[in-house]
């Protein structure tokens, strides 16, 4: 048959080329052609993901594996259709051109080599801290890049997913860190045993000073004891004293008869007594010795 119907879909800008030139276009639309020297482009215009990954090698010579995706919108289906293939095959909605795999082709090469500049210039350890940010000013990059003017095409967002050095070199960074964490147990598990120690020396210093003040309280109280005991045993031994003086200035007869009265007011018993001659001779004769002047 010489005449067929094409029906297009949404997320197809459709261009209907007859020798050479264009018939009619649009988003999705839907046609009778003639087969012959009939040319129809489908260009997918919604949003597209494309991923990637790639190897580039840092500063101090050691591979980087870099993953993400790319997410672009073609804004300019004809100058797309223009500049790459995207061709379908008649009386089918299949796209048989390579266009949109030429234009991710291209997108990663462009990436690739800004994100080459930026990771030759830094170190293994810099670039894995930082390439992942890179997202945003590779986007803005490519936006000025000619495949996005070539292509129509309109910069979305560029991801950076993951950053990976060589197995090898992750298992020694992995082992590195590991044991760095170890030595940050270590040191907090020692940390915490210098401070026990520190606690306890201060505890005994307290407890040591208390005993010290207790010692020095008693001390003082034994002191003040003594003192009060002797100032009282003065007292007490000068009472006396005073007492003896009076006793010594009276005369025999006032001591006799004091002796006399103390013993009677304690009842006049006495269980034993023992008068020599000689104590009865001096009671009798200071008995009998008249007092001066009566």
């Amino acid at each position: 048959m010489f005449i067929s119907y094409f029906k297009g879909t949404p997320e197809y800008h459709i261009l209907c080329f007859k020798n050479g030139k264009i018939r009619q276009q649009g988003r999705g639309i839907s046609f009778w052609y003639g087969t012959l020297g009939t040319t129809i482009a489908m260009v997918p215009v919604t949003s597209l993901d494309n991923p990637f990954i790639f190897t580039e090698t840092t500063a101090n010579f050691q591979d980087l594996a870099i993953q993400g995706s790319v997410s672009y919108r073609i804004v300019d289906p004809l100058k797309a259709a223009e500049g790459f293939d995207f061709s379908a095959k008649l009386n089918r909605t299949d796209v048989v051109g390579d266009g949109r795999e030429k234009i991710a082709e291209r997108l990663v090469l462009a990436i690739q080599s800004r994100a080459r500049a930026v990771v030759s210039s830094m170190t293994l350890e810099q670039a894995l801290a930082e390439v992942t940010k890179l997202g945003g000013n590779l986007a803005e990059l490519l936006r000025n890049d000619p495949i996005a003017a070539t292509a129509g095409l309109s910069i979305e967002e560029v991801h950076i997913t993951s950053v990976q050095p060589t197995p090898e070199i992750r298992k020694a960074l992995q082992t590195e860190y590991r044991e760095a964490l170890q030595r940050q147990a270590d040191a907090a598990i020692y940390g915490r045993r210098a401070w026990g120690v520190e606690k306890e020396r201060e505890i005994k210093q307290s407890e040591q000073a208390t005993e010290i003040e207790l010692a020095e309280r008693n001390k003082l109280l034994v002191d003040t004891e003594a003192r009060n005991k002797l100032t009282l045993a003065e007292a007490e031994a000068k009472a006396q004293q005073l007492e003896l003086d009076v006793y010594a200035s009276a005369p025999a007869q006032v001591l006799t008869a004091m002796a006399f009265k103390a013993w009677a007011e304690k009842g006049g018993s006495v269980g034993n007594l023992s008068i020599t001659p000689d104590m009865l001779t001096s009671a009798l004769s200071q008995l009998s010795t008249p007092k001066a002047g009566s």
